[in-house]
């Protein structure tokens, strides 16, 4: 039986919608630089020490996966292990609501004194961050450091700083590489390759 595969079409009308919604500000090129930049310098900087990953989900997911792949490659014997949280802080919009955790890591997961990497796809009023920051050291976390994709140039709610970043930008909402378009859909367009910046 033969079987005939047809080369995808975009749908014209949906690419249109997406250049009057969004701006493109980082390709997937580009964000494939960083992640490899980011990825040699935590192996740099964790050459004698095995640190453990903690991926917040959902925004962190694109990233995180990118992340470790990268790691992986770059140093086989690094053997990056990762968890995962879930903390709800947005609600059905784009305003910031106070942190509570959803999903926390698991029973046989080892974080007394160990340096923990909190990833998250992007760093704005720090009030995720803080809020995880606080609940691993009190979990006996030796060392809490934070690496996200996108950086934002706006006030923070709390005084943290990436350690490790990829990219900066100004507080306007962004999407793509896990960071969701809620107004367009559940989920929307978080698993683009790219970062847009939305239109208003």
């Amino acid at each position: 039986m033969l079987m005939v595969i047809r080369s995808f079409q975009p749908d014209i009308s949906y690419t249109w919608a997406m250049k009057e919604r969004y701006n493109t500000l980082y390709t997937n090129a580009q964000i494939t630089h960083e992640i490899t930049r980011i990825a040699q310098e935590i192996i740099a900087d964790h050459s004698a020490d095995k640190p453990l990953f903690v991926a917040l989900l959902r925004g962190a997911a694109p990233f995180a996966s990118r992340l470790m792949f990268t790691i992986a490659q770059l140093a086989p014997d690094m053997h990056p292990e990762i968890d995962y949280m879930m903390v709800s802080t947005y609600g059905s919009g784009t305003s910031a609501h106070e942190p509570r955790i959803v999903t926390d890591l698991a029973p046989s997961t080892n974080i007394k004194g160990r340096c923990v990497i909190i990833i998250d796809d992007v760093l704005d009023k720090g009030i995720t961050a803080e809020f995880v920051r606080l609940h691993l050291e009190s979990m006996g976390a030796r060392e809490i450091k934070l690496a996200v994709l996108v950086q934002k140039q706006t006030e923070r709610r709390y005084p943290i700083e990436a350690t490790y970043y990829g990219f900066t930008a100004n507080d306007e909402w962004l999407v793509g590489m896990g960071m969701d378009d809620a107004e367009l859909a559940n989920e929307g367009n978080r698993w683009l390759s790219e970062i847009r910046e939305i239109i208003r």
